[in-house]
């Protein structure tokens, strides 16, 4: 896995959240264009998604306090999603954490999303230690909120890893 070169913004964003979540032992994890971007994919992340759990989402409350914009709380998203999210604005940079994701299904029942923590793998970059969700993790999140622009470009990703693997 070889991740394209960050914007720097985001990069001093990471500088920041990845010392304290990750001394303070948070449960999280990197989500959205951001992750695919440290997977190598061509994409420029204009904001930070990180995965949690509702105890990761109030730990990091506490812990980015200066950065709060919107504390956690239960919140139903765009096509069909809801978690216990919080927002937080560093450096001009929209932080968004999303606990306990739970996708809708067609009969309207809520369903968890996949646990992030067992598909989710560190990547170091430029010093940085980054816990990233893996692409089979992001195949499912894009399959749910039905992106088959970034579907189609996590396949092709992955059948080249399997390609190469050979």
């Amino acid at each position: 896995m070889t991740p394209l070169l960050l914007p720097e913004r985001i990069l001093q964003v990471l500088r920041v959240i990845c010392p304290i979540l990750n001394d303070a032992r948070v449960d999280w994890a990197v989500s959205g264009s951001l992750a695919l971007a440290l997977h190598g994919l061509p994409v420029a992340p204009k904001d930070i998604d990180l995965l949690t759990d509702r105890v990761g989402a109030e730990q990091m409350a506490q812990l980015l306090s200066e950065y709060l914009v919107y504390p956690p709380g239960m919140h139903l998203g765009v096509r069909l999603v809801r978690s216990y999210m919080a927002q937080y604005r560093i450096r001009d940079i929209v932080v968004e954490v999303m606990g306990n994701l739970e996708f809708q299904t067609l009969n309207g029942r809520w369903n968890p999303g996949p646990d992030f923590r067992l598909k989710q793998l560190r990547t170091d970059y430029l010093g940085l230690s980054i816990p990233i969700v893996s692409l089979e993790y992001l195949l499912e999140f894009y399959t749910q909120l039905q992106r088959p622009g970034r579907v189609a470009l996590i396949e092709a990703k992955l059948k080249l890893g399997s390609e190469e693997g050979r």
